[in-house]
C-alpha cells in the first residue's frame, strides 16, 4: 500500500473520530435534563454573543435551574430562541430572556435592533466629533450644533438622550479601547431626524456622551434678560387758570352823555 494512501486513510478515520465526538458532546448538550420537582429547562448561553448575533444553537444549551432563581422572561424552549437577535452583548452563563432579543428583520441585524416608530441615521464624526473615540454602540449622547447668525457663534442642544446604534459599520460593544471612527449611527424618530439633517445643514454637530445612568434632561440655557426701560414720567395736567376779577367798570351812556360807574365785587 502506498504511503499516500496510508496517510489519506489515517486522517479519515481521524476527521471521522472527531466528527463522532462533536455530533455526540452537541446531542448530550441538546438533549433536555432531568428536571426536578423544583426545577425549570431554561436557555443558558454558552459561548459569547454579541450585539447583533443571529443566535444559533451553538451559542446556548438548555438547563435544568430551580425555578425560584428563573425570571419570568426566560426562554424555555429551543424554538424560541433560533433565529433571533440579540440586542445586547450576552456571556456565558446568561439565563436568555426575550428582552434581550429582536426578531430577525428582512436586510441587516441592525435593522432588528432599531425600536418601534424609530429610525437609524448617521452621522460624519472625527475625533473630535466622535468623543476622542469612546463611543460604543449602547452609549447615550446629546447632540449640540453650533452655527452662526448676525455674525455670532452660536451653539444649541438639538437632541438629548439618544441612542447609538453603531459606530462604523459594528453594532458590536466589546471594544475594551479607545476607537477613532468616522461615522456614528443614532436611533432617532422621524421629527428627531428632521431636526438634527437641519442642523447638520446650518452649521456642525458635536456628540456629548452621557453617564448611563443618567436619565434626566439637560438644564434649559438661561438667556440674559434686558433690563425693563424706565417708564417716562406721567405728564402732568396744568392746572386750570384762576380768573380773579377784582373791580369792573361800566359805561353808561344816556343820549349823548357818556358815564361811567364803577363795581365792586
Amino acid at each position: 500500500m502506498k504511503k499516500n494512501t496510508v496517510t489519506l486513510l489515517s486522517l479519515s478515520a481521524i476527521f471521522g473520530l472527531g466528527a463522532v465526538y462533536v455530533a455526540n458532546n452537541w446531542l448530550m448538550q441538546s438533549t433536555a435534563p432531568e428536571l426536578k420537582v423544583d426545577e425549570l429547562q431554561v436557555a443558558v448561553i454558552s459561548a459569547p454573543v454579541t450585539t447583533g448575533t443571529i443566535i444559533d444553537a451553538k451559542h446556548f444549551t438548555m438547563q435544568a435551574w430551580p425555578r425560584d432563581l428563573v425570571p419570568d422572561t426566560a426562554v424555555f424552549n429551543r424554538e424560541a430562541i433560533m433565529g433571533k437577535v440579540a440586542t445586547e452583548a450576552l456571556y456565558p452563563g446568561d439565563i436568555v430572556r426575550m428582552e434581550r432579543l429582536a426578531d430577525k428583520g428582512e436586510g441587516s441585524a441592525l435593522a432588528s435592533l432599531i425600536e418601534e416608530n424609530m429610525r437609524a441615521i448617521t452621522i460624519r464624526v472625527d475625533d473630535v466629533v466622535g468623543v476622542a473615540g469612546f463611543l460604543l454602540p449602547g452609549n447615550r449622547v446629546d447632540i449640540l450644533n453650533t452655527f452662526k447668525t448676525n455674525n455670532k457663534t452660536q451653539t444649541e442642544i438639538v437632541l438629548s438622550n439618544v441612542r447609538v446604534l453603531a459606530i462604523d459599520q459594528s453594532a458590536e460593544n466589546n471594544e475594551s479601547k479607545p476607537k477613532v471612527v468616522r461615522a456614528v449611527t443614532v436611533e432617532v424618530s422621524l421629527n428627531q431626524a428632521e431636526a438634527l439633517m437641519n442642523a447638520r445643514s446650518r452649521g456642525t454637530v458635536q456628540l456629548a456622551l452621557r453617564n448611563p445612568i443618567d436619565k434626566s434632561a439637560p438644564a434649559p440655557v438661561e438667556v440674559a434678560k434686558l433690563p425693563e426701560p424706565i417708564a417716562a414720567p406721567a405728564k402732568v395736567a396744568a392746572p386750570a387758570p384762576v380768573v380773579r376779577v377784582v373791580n369792573a367798570k361800566v359805561d353808561v351812556i344816556r343820549g349823548t352823555e357818556q358815564e361811567s360807574v364803577q363795581i365792586k365785587l
